[in-house]
């Protein structure tokens, strides 16, 4: 990263922390990351819906990928927030 995008990369960074928007900015990160840096064999069967007050819901078309999905719930957070090096996610819904 040159020092002018880092220059534009930390004014954008202030830009959103003070606007009062951080929570919405690193939940939308959220929503990018998933299909991008989940398993292929996760993603191709899951949609993420939404994510808002720490709330992530997503849609799942397969009952068993559901399932195992809930049993590692707490992982999954974990492995969400660790992407982004901030407790963004604080739940999940699957639908």
């Amino acid at each position: 990263m040159g020092a002018d995008e880092q220059v534009l990369k930390d004014l954008l960074q202030r830009f959103v922390e003070q606007s009062g928007k951080k929570q919405v900015f690193d939940e939308q990160r959220i929503l990018t990351l998933w299909p991008e840096k989940m398993p292929a064999s996760i993603t191709s069967q899951t949609r993420c819906i939404s994510i808002q007050n720490g709330v992530l819901k997503l849609k799942t078309t397969n009952a068993a990928l559901r399932f195992q999905l809930m049993a590692t719930k707490s992982e999954l957070i974990a492995q969400l927030n660790s992407l982004v090096g901030l407790p963004v996610v604080k739940d999940i819904i699957f639908g």
